[in-house]
């Protein structure tokens, strides 16, 4: 699945991504489920797979 939002590249909010990303290991486009998950996990919603990703 995609999810396409609008970012402003170079704003506060993509440069933290990228640092994120960057601070990981891991590749910028994947910061951003990675990001998504732990926010949604943090407020105490439910989001293991079954499937193992």
């Amino acid at each position: 699945m995609r999810a396409d939002f609008d970012m402003e590249r170079g704003g506060p909010l993509h440069e933290a991504v990228k640092d994120y990303a960057r601070d990981h290991g891991i590749r910028h486009s994947r910061a951003y489920p990675d990001l998504l998950r732990k926010a949604l996990e943090s407020e105490g919603y439910d989001v293991n797979d079954s499937d193992g990703e």
